[in-house]
């Protein structure tokens, strides 16, 4: 394996530290955080911000391209194509390998696909296994990249019917003939919710087949420990990834992780400081590593030589039954599968549902801050709450924050009662919802205002209410872009 070194995953935010090359060895890129979903004739497509991609592509460290879009642990495809957003990705970014979760995130409702929200667990069984390698060789033939799988946090308790973690990647990894990112942030967490030690995992794990490590901080959640990426290392952690890294023999790098709205709790000298520790973990790698391209590429031909299609075409609907139940179970829907009913029981599914939530409030927030801050400071946060609540229930989740927004601006341009009763929030949505779609239809709009938007907009960024402002009729026109 080619040593890379430590590196960040890449947001804006982060760019200062990348011109420093001894404290950043390797860039990893999430490509799916800088991308659209657009509605496109009957369907949608994604549109990538190419602009982005190639100014990142002129930093001298190589590259590495994590997918959080397109999990390989589920039966249940994305019915938009990423294959040409992924292959630009890797024709700009040139990366020594790609990555992706070992997750689900859509599921079949109403005879369509529907976003589940959220990275969730797949079932761990043999099926699984079988599901997961298709799916990876599936991902290295659309990228045309060596694959490794992510381990991934899995805020459920063990389950006597599936196989434990340890054996679950193995397998995985073994029979896809592919790499593993070993996220030690995650296997923590899992063992601090309740699942297996993360000695205990990896011991069953081929650790020659580790490519990459990611480390960062989490935060408590209701009795749970959560893979937030929003803090540094814990120093426990960090002693774990000291005796971790020397058996690891072809290690390629270390990554750390930290979400953009969490990078004030420790500021980009904190970064920098994380990457130092991190440096020091990376001269504990094992000295005789592997120099070669990870070319243990995932390839079709194991297919011919197992039974592997076998066994998922027979278990193929217990496994849709795993991920339609669990995406049921989060939302509150009545449960009633005969293997997983129990499912619902389990206190996971109240933490992935606030996870989801939380997610969603995020993107409305976002793409639409006028219109939250004018409902905030009119009816409070637990009327607020209500309404996004009752938008919830009745609207399936979107990854994609301008989409997502642009349904809850659907929803509130019914709620005739509600625009009467809070001032300047017809106009107030009118506005954001003019911008959304002009974004994604490219759909221009004349706009009517009774006040100056701009003393509307000062007084909501105050966080006062627009009250008593001066009636100035203006027209405002927004351009198709």
């Amino acid at each position: 394996m080619r040593p890379l070194g430590v590196g960040l995953v890449f947001w804006p935010e982060l760019a200062p530290l990348l011109d420093d090359t001894d404290l950043v060895g390797v860039i990893e890129i999430e490509p799916q955080g800088f991308w659209e979903k657009l509605p496109c004739g009957s369907g949608a497509c994604y549109r990538p911000n190419g602009g982005l991609l190639r100014n990142i592509a002129q930093y001298p460290q190589p590259k590495l391209l994590h997918g959080v879009g397109q999990p390989v642990g589920g039966v249940t495809c994305d019915p938009v194509d990423a294959t040409p957003s992924l292959r630009g990705a890797v024709d700009i970014l040139r990366p020594v390998w790609v990555s992706e979760h070992l997750s689900f995130n859509r599921t079949y409702r109403d005879a369509a696909v529907t976003e589940a929200g959220f990275l969730l667990p797949p079932r761990q069984s043999t099926a699984g296994v079988f599901a997961a390698a298709d799916n990876i060789v599936r991902y290295a033939s659309m990228t045309g990249s060596p694959v490794a799988f992510e381990t991934g946090v899995n805020y459920l308790q063990p389950r006597a019917d599936e196989l434990d973690d340890g054996a679950w990647f193995a397998r995985v990894a073994e029979q896809a003939r592919c790499g593993i990112l070993l996220d030690l942030h995650n296997l923590w967490c899992n063992q601090r919710n309740g699942r297996e030690r993360v000695r205990d995992v990896l011991a069953r794990m081929p650790l020659d087949r580790v490519w990459e490590v990611h480390l960062a901080g989490g935060m408590a959640l209701g009795g749970y420990w959560l893979d937030a990426h929003s803090d540094a290392v814990a120093p426990e952690l960090l002693e774990l990834a000291a005796e971790v890294v020397p058996k690891l023999p072809n290690l390629g790098a270390i990554v750390f992780e930290i979400l953009p709205q969490h990078l004030p709790r420790i500021g980009i000298d904190g970064v920098g400081r994380q990457l130092e520790q991190l440096a020091k973990l990376w001269a504990l790698r094992a000295p005789h590593y592997a120099v070669t391209s990870p070319a243990t590429h995932p390839h079709p031909a194991y297919l011919a030589t197992t039974d592997a299609h076998r066994e998922l075409g027979r278990n193929l609907r217990e496994l849709a039954e795993w991920e339609n139940t669990l995406a049921a179970a989060i939302r509150g829907d009545a449960v009633n599968s005969s293997c997983f009913a129990d499912l619902a029981q389990d206190a996971g599914i109240a933490v992935y549902r606030q996870l989801i939530g939380d997610a969603r409030r995020s993107n409305l927030t976002r793409a639409l801050r006028y219109t939250i801050l004018l409902l905030l400071a009119m009816l409070g946060s637990d009327e607020t709450e209500t309404i996004l609540d009752r938008y919830f229930m009745t609207t399936a989740p979107d990854a994609y924050a301008a989409l997502e927004a642009e349904g809850f601006a659907r929803f509130l341009r019914d709620q005739s009662a509600l625009l009467a009763g809070v001032p300047h929030l017809a106009e107030v949505l009118a506005f954001e919802h003019a911008l959304l779609r002009a974004s994604l239809y490219a759909e221009p709009a004349e706009l009517a205002w009774s006040s100056d938007p701009t003393e509307i907009f000062a007084a909501l960024d105050a966080g006062r209410l627009p009250r008593g402002l001066p009636v100035v009729r203006t027209t405002m026109r927004i351009a198709a872009q």
